[in-house]
């Protein structure tokens, strides 16, 4: 009697933790079909970006290496179309040119998977550098909400998402990302921003 129960209990655990609430992802469905196409519409609406997703794009934009190293992510509503993105940001030691740190955007925007990576130096004059190369403590990524009349005035466009995504080396003023349903003309939706 005592191993019936005793099985009885444990089938009830197994079968518990394979609901839905335990599970990291929302389906186990979403992924890519047999040609590498992202399912983006279940049930209708735009899927948010799945980890899986994210670590896919990794491998593809930042190469073979790149989920190895010690990386950062943000997961929320970042270009407001009220589907979950995630973002990346990790030290990239490959470039012959020396460390750099990049910032990998995924979203399904329009039910349409995006991404897009960009690269910080360090160290260096230009606008679009991070000011120190620390190996013992990489930037930090972060969130920022931001007014209306901000995004007019010192954006200088109200269209675009007013969340920004930060990225601080706390030695200099921190590089901003704003995304853009919109592209530029070379096809980025993420808009970069420094005061």
């Amino acid at each position: 009697m005592r191993k019936i129960l005793g099985g009885i209990i444990a089938g009830t655990v197994l079968l518990g933790l394979g609901h839905p609430a335990f599970a990291d992802e929302p389906e186990p469905s979403n992924g890519p079909d047999q040609d590498g196409v992202w399912e983006l519409n279940a049930n209708g609406k735009t899927d948010p970006v799945s980890s899986a997703q994210l670590y896919s794009e990794m491998r593809i934009q930042g190469g073979q290496y790149a989920r190895n190293y010690r990386h950062q992510m943000l997961t929320g509503d970042f270009t407001c179309d009220d589907v979950v993105d995630r973002i990346a940001g990790w030290v990239d030691l490959d470039s012959p040119e020396g460390p750099r740190f990049a910032l990998l955007f995924v979203t399904n925007h329009g039910a349409k998977a995006q991404s897009e990576i960009h690269y910080l130096p360090f160290e260096q004059s230009e606008q679009f550098a991070l000011c120190i190369y620390d190996e013992t403590a990489p930037p930090v990524i972060s969130w920022q909400e931001n007014s209306a009349e901000f995004m007019e005035e010192v954006i200088g466009s109200k269209d675009m998402c007013n969340f920004a995504i930060r990225v601080d080396d706390f030695m200099c003023d921190a590089p901003q990302f704003f995304y853009s349903g919109k592209p530029a003309e070379n096809g980025d939706h993420w808009f970069f921003f420094r005061n």
